[in-house]
């Protein structure tokens, strides 16, 4: 079994103020309602570009969504004293993952797991928002 250390107070100090300011990066850039506009165009080249930004549009918007969210869960995680634990395993995340995504709810195997159920399409609506 490999050994994980504890996540001190100075990392999650340091980690819950890098959340705070990512949080603060989405809701300051959120996405502007010109973008999601449905145009009538003559053109049908405009068109189809037009409906192609807006999707894209769309896509940006749902995930940066998804992301004010996990900061959320993982800000109220850190008041609650459980942040860098998995919440499937209850295992400490590894320092590393959390370094790369500091708002993980999950370790890697048990990440792994959720993305293939959801290539085998056999993901719950939480685990595909």
């Amino acid at each position: 079994m490999k050994e994980v250390a504890i996540i001190t107070n100075g990392e999650t100090a340091r980690r819950k103020a890098i959340l705070e300011t990512r949080l603060m990066e989405l809701i300051g850039g959120a996405l502007g309602r010109e973008e999601l506009q449905i145009e009538n165009l003559a053109d049908p080249i405009d068109q189809i570009k037009s409906s192609t930004d807006r999707e894209m549009a769309v896509q940006r918007l749902n995930h940066e969504s998804r992301q004010v969210r996990d900061i959320q869960t993982a800000l109220a995680a850190i008041d609650e004293g459980t942040y860098g634990l998995c919440q499937d395993c209850e295992q400490p995340i590894p320092r590393k993952r959390l370094d790369a995504v500091p708002w993980a709810r999950l370790c890697v195997p048990c990440q792994s797991k959720v993305e293939a159920a959801r290539d085998d399409g056999r993901a719950t609506l939480s685990d595909a928002a």
